[in-house]
């Protein structure tokens, strides 16, 4: 049975069924009150912009993988690159999107413990105790976790935070954070919350894993850019090392508070699937803009 979160909409309850298919649909009055749940969301109010930079955004959306999971694949071994490649994930319908969002708000505290312990348990190599240590201490930090409650996390496991989408034809479970059809057997997807995107030298922002954009995000909220300083390159910024399966990989953050801007980059060291980067990097921004393409896109 799905989590009475699932059709957030029905929180206000006025005797609407939660399992009613004209919920699940993609109009503008499904997506209007689905806006209205975040909005008073307690959670919601630490993703709103926080400063007046071109930079500086919101919106999150939720994405689905196109290359299915495969039996017993943990969704936090993908994907293997920090920006999300163009072909490789698509975005969920702005109705079904929201839908998410809204219940991972409701829960975000909770579903981000679990996260960090799945992610934990892919992590491999002699870096992965030592980093994985840090990326947990930040991603409590982020959820303002105080770290009492692995009693109730298994509990918590054995439900299924499901939402549905797709008119009700598949389910996402957040706790797994996987894509799954509902009425027949078929292929589990990867699902992935887009909240830092990065531009590779195309039109479109590409989102990132999940663990480099809590990364960011906790940088972000301190203003990491009043720590700037002369770097190697001459460039007067705020360096952010980034906690990962990358050697190097790091965050410039430049500007002032509402001029800041920040470039993913990686030392000449270190190797990584995020390529091309030009002189600063690969440009960051936090929330959702939308594609400047004149041809339809998926991201």
């Amino acid at each position: 049975m799905a989590d009475s979160l699932a059709n957030p909409s029905v929180v206000g309850a006025n005797g609407i069924d939660e399992a009613s298919p004209d919920l699940l649909k993609n109009t503008p009055s499904n997506i209007a009150r689905l806006e209205d749940v975040i909005e008073h969301c307690k959670g919601r109010q630490m993703y709103l912009a926080q400063t007046r930079s071109p930079s500086d955004g919101g919106d999150v959306r939720w994405y689905f993988s196109d290359v299915p999971l495969a039996e017993n694949e943990l969704a936090a071994s993908f994907p293997r690159t920090e920006i999300v490649g163009k072909s490789d994930y698509f975005r969920f319908g702005m109705r079904d999107s929201l839908a998410i969002e809204a219940s991972f708000l409701q829960r975000e505290e909770e579903l981000l413990s679990i996260w960090w312990k799945e992610y934990a348990e892919c992590s491999e190599g002699p870096r992965a105790s030592s980093s994985f240590g840090k990326k947990l201490d930040m991603a409590e930090d982020l959820s303002s976790s105080k770290g009492s409650q692995s009693a109730q996390l298994y509990t918590f496991e054995e439900e299924r935070v499901g939402v549905p989408v797709k008119g009700g034809l598949h389910e996402v479970d957040l706790v797994k954070r996987h894509c799954f059809p509902v009425y027949w057997n078929g292929e589990t997807r990867r699902v992935l919350r887009g909240h830092w995107f990065a531009r590779k030298g195309g039109m479109d922002w590409l989102p990132l894993r999940e663990d480099v954009a809590e990364q960011l995000e906790i940088a972000y909220r301190s203003q990491v850019w009043h720590r700037r300083k002369f770097q190697p390159s001459g460039l007067f910024a705020a360096r952010v090392d980034l906690q990962g399966s990358t050697s190097g990989l790091h965050a410039l953050f430049t500007g002032e508070d509402d001029t800041w801007e920040a470039w993913l980059n990686v030392d000449a060291s270190g190797f990584s699937g995020v390529i091309s980067f030009s002189r600063n990097g690969i440009k960051l921004r936090r929330g959702y803009s939308a594609s400047q393409s004149p041809k339809p896109t998926q991201v």
